[in-house]
C-alpha cells in the first residue's frame, strides 16, 4: 500500500486507512456458526485459542463448508484461515460466497488453492450478513481451522 500511494503528500484519514485494508471483525464471539461437518467444536475457530480448533473430522472432501452468520451486515473483503498446529489440514482448494438472508447465496467471490496453514482470501469488498467457505478440494486429512478472522466494518 505505501509503494502504491507513494504519492501522497496528506495525512490519511481512519475511514481511508479502513477502506484500503480493513481492520478484522471483533464481533467473534457474536457470529454463528454452522458446517457440513464436525458442528460441535465449530467454537474452537473462533475462541481466541490457537490450541483449539474446528476440525471436520473426517477426510477433506469437495462440498464440505464452514458457515459464518454475522450479528449485522457488513462490508467484508478478507478472511483468514489459520490451521497453525494442524499445519497440514489446510483446506486444498476452496471458494467463498456470500449472502444477505443465509438462501440466495452469491457467484464464488473468490476461489483458490491452500497451500501452508494460513490461508488469506481476499475478494472484491461486498456486503454481506452471511459468509460461507466451501473446501473444494480433496485430501486423506481433515480440514482443521484454529483460528478464522474475518476482515470488514460492520454497516
Amino acid at each position: 500500500l505505501r509503494k502504491k500511494h507513494s504519492s501522497r503528500k496528506e495525512p490519511w484519514t481512519q475511514q481511508e486507512l479502513e477502506q484500503l485494508s480493513p481492520p478484522v471483525l471483533a464481533n467473534r464471539k457474536a457470529w454463528k456458526l454452522t458446517a457440513s461437518n464436525g458442528a460441535k467444536d465449530l467454537n474452537g475457530c473462533v475462541d481466541g485459542d490457537p490450541t483449539s480448533r474446528y476440525t471436520t473430522g473426517t477426510a477433506m472432501m469437495p462440498g464440505m463448508w464452514v458457515q459464518v452468520e454475522l450479528p449485522k451486515s457488513s462490508k467484508i473483503s478478507a478472511i483468514t484461515l489459520d490451521a497453525r498446529g494442524s499445519d497440514r489440514d489446510y483446506p486444498r482448494k476452496y471458494e467463498v460466497q456470500t449472502s444477505s438472508d443465509g438462501k440466495k447465496w452469491s457467484k464464488p467471490l473468490a476461489k483458490g488453492k491452500g497451500d501452508t496453514p494460513v490461508t488469506e482470501i481476499a475478494f472484491a469488498a461486498t456486503e454481506a450478513k452471511y459468509v460461507r467457505i466451501t473446501q473444494t478440494g480433496k485430501h486423506s486429512l481433515h480440514w482443521s481451522i484454529h483460528e478464522l478472522n474475518i476482515n470488514g466494518k460492520e454497516l
